[in-house]
């Protein structure tokens, strides 16, 4: 069993023309409370809410890439 998660870089993802959309998707996140207070303090000092900190985390992860054609 692999001890550490290895992160899968977004350059070698490859995605069938039209599957990205603006659609917004509810994603449920079950984490243990120490880390829901850590994504509080984290978020409120760059003066962001929780959403918007996990937001822009995916988006730094998974950049959408450019259109072609």
């Amino acid at each position: 069993m692999p001890t550490t998660l290895g992160w899968t870089d977004a350059a070698d993802l490859t995605h069938p023309a039209g599957l990205y959309s603006d659609e917004v998707i509810e994603l449920p996140l079950l984490l243990p409370e120490w880390q829901v207070a850590a994504l509080e303090e984290a978020a409120q000092k760059r003066g962001m809410t929780v959403g918007q900190l996990l937001r822009r985390l995916f988006a730094d992860l998974f950049p959408r890439p450019a259109m072609t054609g």
